[in-house]
């Protein structure tokens, strides 16, 4: 019993210093690590894009245009002649009517094929020079002439894109010219005191093929800038030189252009008399694009 009595108390003492001593703390748990965001790059706007200039090699196009000329043709004793002043007369110089129509259509790369036709009359009257002889008939000198004369030109050309080809988006674009041309005049003197029902008249023609250069700037697909010129000569035989220069604007499908245009013609010398002229002055028209 004494023991018991002894051991009790140690147990409570244990007990009671066990309770008293404090609870040992416990690691808080490691805070999560917060990472800034990484830094993305500035989104960068898209370039603006750049119309590419009109791809002109591939339209088919119907157009017509007006010409307002200064210059026309004369008659001249040929090569083979006696008296060459005895030909020679000098025939209206100031058409009244002169306009033309003209189809593009687009070939095989970058080629067109372009067809035109020119048309000019003029009339005017006149007193002979000199005592004339020609067409089969002779003028007095003094005679009063009523004068008239009629100018057909038919071309075909290929228009060959030579530099750069393809053309991409060049601006500048170098061809060759390509060409077939046709020439038909007609020029009618009539002897309006001695014979005014008898009038002096011959049809004279030329069949050439002709050669030529061109260029054309395209800055945008609404304007460019064409220039262009061709022809062929043959010593002592027929000659012809055409050149042209226009500034077109499109609009949607209607193009209009304006500038400048000159022709030469001469048939052959070699007739007793043949026939021979230079045109130029300002042009303008307008054409329909189809696509």
């Amino acid at each position: 019993m004494k023991l018991i009595g002894r051991i009790c108390p140690l147990l409570v003492c244990s007990i009671l210093t066990a309770q008293q001593q404090p609870a040992q703390e416990q690691p808080a748990p490691p805070q999560a690590v917060r990472q800034a965001p990484a830094q993305q790059p500035p989104v960068q706007p898209p370039p603006a894009q750049q119309q590419a200039p009109e791809n002109i090699e591939r339209m088919f196009s119907i157009g017509a245009y007006d010409w307002v000329p200064s210059g026309g043709p004369s008659l001249r004793g040929g090569v083979n002649t006696t008296d060459p002043a005895s030909h020679d007369l000098t025939l209206p110089k100031k058409p009244s009517r002169a306009y033309g129509a003209m189809i593009t259509i687009p070939t095989k790369g970058s080629t067109r094929l372009e067809f035109s036709y020119l048309t000019i009359n003029d009339r005017g009257n006149a007193l002979a020079p000199r005592d004339l002889g020609f067409f089969g008939g002779t003028i007095p000198q003094n005679e009063p002439l009523a004068m008239d004369y009629s100018l057909r030109v038919f071309k075909v050309s290929w228009n060959y894109l030579t530099y750069p080809n393809p053309p991409q988006d060049a601006k500048l674009r170098i061809k060759t010219l390509w060409e077939f041309q046709y020439v038909k005049v007609k020029p009618n003197v009539v002897l309006t005191a001695s014979a005014p029902d008898q009038p002096l008249t011959q049809s004279q023609s030329i069949i050439l093929p002709t050669l030529g250069l061109g260029m054309e700037y395209v800055p945008s697909q609404h304007f460019r800038i064409e220039v262009r010129g061709s022809g062929m000569w043959l010593p002592k035989h027929a000659a012809l030189a055409d050149a042209e220069a226009t500034a077109v604007v499109r609009v949607r499908r209607l193009e209009v252009f304006a500038g400048g245009k000159g022709f030469y013609f001469r048939t052959s010398p070699q007739k007793e008399t043949f026939v021979q002229g230079t045109l130029w002055g300002p042009y303008g028209g307008i054409r329909w694009v189809f696509r």
